[in-house]
């Protein structure tokens, strides 16, 4: 009987610190949650200049969908030749966006990716970032189309260089 005794009282407490690891496992509270409000405010999607440029873009092809500020990882992801490496391919582009987008009628097949680039694009760090981008967009077949903001071109400019961009990559 003690031997009983012995080993429900052994049960119980193993219960107890069982549950009691259990309950230091919780997951804690993350600073800020506790906010009602959090300290955020809205701010434009856009630069003046990139304003700009957007509407010479419209008017130059307005045939096609145009979306700003798109992340890559919306356009591209790794393809089944990544294998188990997947996570660490997309880890490459998923902070990355690139200005504009055009996107064919079918609201589906991105043609054409367009950055827009000004003076922080001389710098080392931006130009490998900038080379990274490049990279990941023609390995998953997406020409890019960069434009410099210092020299604006003018719609014709604009229409003529995306025709000839998307006809080399989608109409040979």
């Amino acid at each position: 009987m003690l031997g009983v005794m012995v080993l429900v009282a052994l049960i119980i407490m193993m219960s107890i610190i069982a549950q009691r690891r259990h309950d230091n496992k919780k997951e804690k509270p993350v600073k800020g949650d506790e906010l009602a409000i959090w300290p955020f405010e809205p701010m434009p999607i856009m630069t003046d200049t990139e304003v700009l440029f957007f509407a010479k873009l419209q008017q130059a092809v307005p045939e096609y969908y145009i979306f700003s500020q798109v992340q890559l990882s919306r356009i591209i992801a790794p393809s089944e030749e990544a294998g188990t490496d997947k996570n660490f391919w997309f880890n490459r582009i998923c902070r990355q966006s690139v200005d504009y987008v055009l996107v064919d009628r079918d609201a589906q097949t991105t043609l054409l990716a367009i950055e827009l680039d000004d003076w922080t694009h001389d710098s080392v760090a931006r130009q490998k970032a900038d080379d990274k981008k490049d990279k990941a967009l023609a390995s998953a077949g997406i020409p890019i189309l960069r434009f410099h903001a210092e020299r604006m071109p003018s719609v014709s400019v604009i229409r003529h260089d995306v025709e000839t961009v998307i006809s080399k990559y989608f109409h040979n």
